[in-house]
C-alpha cells in the first residue's frame, strides 16, 4: 500500500488531472490511498466567508461554481452524473451555511472549521471523479479519516481512533484507490476540524503510520526539496535524499513549505517520505537519521525581519528579567523568531515579524523598572541546513565563510544540523548567495 498526496496548487485545469492520473496509473498494483488538498485557493476563499458574512452567498456561489466546472472538464457520462449527484450534496449543504453566515453573521472556530471541511470534501469528489475517468478504480470518500480531538483550527489526532476508523473505511471500499480529504479531521461527536495549514501532509503521514505503510509521496508543483529558492539562488537544484532531521529545519525555514508536524509519525520508523513535482521527474526522499557522510544540503532566508534590541544594566542577576520580556510579546500576541541573550545579562535580542516590531516596542517601553534602552534595524535570517554541521571542520568553515559579512548572531537548530545567521538587510542577500555557493560545493 502506498499513501499519495496530491496539493491543490497541481489542481488547476484539466491537464493537471491527466498528469496526476498518470502519477497515480503507476502504483495501482497494490491499494492507494490518496489525500487531497482543496483546490487552489480555495481555502483562502472559504475563509472570507466566514470573516465577510455580508459577502458569504455570493462568495460560496462563485466557489460552487468553479467546482462543477471542473467537474464537467475532468468527468463525462455516466461518472459526471455519479460525480454531480455526489457534489450536490456537500454544495447544498455549504449553500445552506452560507445562508446562516450571512443571516446571523457568526464567526468561532468551530464553525470556522465546518467552512473550511468543504475546500477538501469538494476536491476529494473531482479528483475520484476524474481518475475514474481515466479508468482507475477509484472512490471517492467525503469523510475525514482521521478523528481529532476539538482544539479547532489546529486540532490534535488521536491515533487509536484514527487507527480503527482507517480500518473499518479501507474493509467497507473494496476499490483499489481510496481518495480521503486531507488537512481536516472530525470529533468523536461528529464536529469537523483542522489541523493547522499545509495540514495534507501531515494527514498523510498520520494515515501511514496508523496503517503502517512503507511509502508516502507528497506531490506538488516542484521537483522536490530543493538547496534554495530557484528564484533567488543561481544553480539551485534538487536534493536528492534528507535525513528526517534535515527536512524538519528546511521545510519549516522555508525552503519548503510543509506542516510543523509532518514528519514527526515517521520518526522512529522505516517509512520512506518522497517529496516529488507533478510536472517533473525529479524527487526528494526523506528518510532515516543523520549518517556520517552527511554534508551541507540547503538555504533558506526567512526576509522581513526586525531584530529588537533591549539594553540595560539593571537586569544583571535579576530574576525574571528575561521572562517579563517574553510575556509582554505574548500580551502583544507576537511570535518571537528567534532570541539571544550574553552571559553579562546586559540585553536581550529578539527577532520578530518587521509588521509586529512597533507593537512589541511600546509593550516593551512599559518595562521601565529594568528596561533603559530600546533599539530595532531591519534584519533578514539566513540559515543553512545540513548533518555535517555536526562535524566541527564543516561547521567552522561555514562560519568562517560568513564571518566577512560581520552577521549579527548566529544560532544553531534541531540535533546541530542547522545554523542560523541573523544579518542587516543589506548584507543578508550576499550572504545568502555566499552559502549556497557552499552548499552546492558538498553536494555535487
Amino acid at each position: 500500500m502506498r499513501i499519495i498526496k496530491i496539493g491543490g496548487s497541481i489542481q488547476k485545469d484539466p491537464n493537471d488531472y491527466h498528469l496526476i492520473a498518470e502519477k497515480i496509473k503507476k502504483f495501482t498494483d497494490d491499494k492507494v490511498i490518496v489525500v487531497t488538498s482543496a483546490l487552489k485557493n480555495v481555502t483562502n476563499e472559504l475563509l472570507q466567508v466566514t470573516n465577510e458574512p455580508e459577502k458569504a452567498v455570493s462568495k460560496v456561489s462563485e466557489i460552487i461554481d468553479r467546482h462543477y466546472d471542473m467537474l464537467s472538464k475532468v468527468s463525462n457520462g455516466e461518472v459526471f452524473e455519479e460525480g454531480f449527484q455526489l457534489l450536490s450534496k456537500v454544495t447544498d449543504e455549504l449553500a445552506k451555511v452560507a445562508w446562516a453566515i450571512g443571516m446571523l453573521g457568526e464567526n468561532n472556530p468551530r464553525l470556522r472549521d465546518y467552512v473550511l471541511s468543504f475546500g477538501e470534501r469538494m476536491a476529494v469528489i473531482i479528483l475520484g471523479e476524474a481518475l475514474r475517468s481515466y479508468g482507475i478504480d477509484a472512490r471517492p470518500i467525503t469523510e475525514p479519516p482521521l478523528i481529532t480531538d476539538s482544539n479547532y483550527g489546529e486540532a490534535n489526532v488521536l491515533l487509536p481512533e484514527t487507527k480503527e476508523r482507517l480500518h473499518a473505511l479501507l474493509e467497507s471500499v473494496k476499490s483499489k484507490v481510496v481518495v480521503v480529504p486531507g488537512f481536516i479531521g472530525i470529533t468523536p461527536e461528529g464536529k469537523y476540524t483542522t489541523i493547522g495549514r499545509g495540514g495534507s501532509d501531515y494527514s498523510a503521514t498520520v494515515i501511514a503510520k496508523a496503517l503502517n505503510v512503507k511509502e508516502v509521496r507528497l506531490v506538488t508543483e516542484v521537483p522536490g526539496i530543493m538547496t534554495g529558492d530557484p528564484r533567488k539562488f543561481k544553480g539551485a537544484k534538487t536534493i536528492p535524499r534528507l535525513s528526517l532531521e534535515e527536512a524538519v529545519e528546511l521545510s519549516q525555514l522555508g525552503a519548503k513549505r510543509l506542516h510543523p508536524k509532518t514528519f514527526d509519525p515517521v520518526f522512529d520508523t522505516d517509512i520512506e517520505v518522497y517529496v516529488e513535482g507533478l510536472y517533473d521527474v525529479e524527487f526528494t526522499v526523506v528518510k532515516g537519521s543523520c549518517t556520517p557522510s552527511d554534508v551541507l544540503k540547503g538555504i533558506a532566508v526567512v526576509e522581513g525581519l526586525t531584530l529588537i534590541d533591549v539594553e540595560s544594566t539593571r537586569m544583571v542577576g535579576r530574576i525574571g528579567s528575561a521572562a517579563a520580556v517574553m510575556t509582554e510579546a505574548q500580551k502583544a500576541n507576537v511570535n518571537i523568531i528567534a532570541m539571544s541573550q550574553p552571559a553579562s545579562e546586559t540585553s536581550i535580542q529578539l527577532v520578530v515579524s518587521s509588521s509586529d516590531a512597533k507593537k512589541l516596542q511600546e509593550r516593551l517601553a512599559s518595562l521601565k523598572e529594568f528596561v533603559k534602552d530600546i533599539s530595532a534595524i531591519d534584519v533578514d535570517a539566513v540559515s543553512i541546513v545540513g548533518c555535517g554541521l555536526q562535524r566541527p571542520e564543516i561547521a567552522s568553515k561555514v562560519i568562517s565563510s560568513a564571518a566577512a559579512y560581520n552577521p549579527i548572531s548566529v544560532s544553531r537548530g534541531m540535533k546541530r544540523v542547522s545554523l542560523t545567521f541573523i544579518a542587516e538587510r543589506g548584507q543578508a542577500v550576499e550572504l545568502a548567495e555566499e552559502l549556497h555557493e557552499v552548499v552546492l560545493k558538498w553536494i555535487n
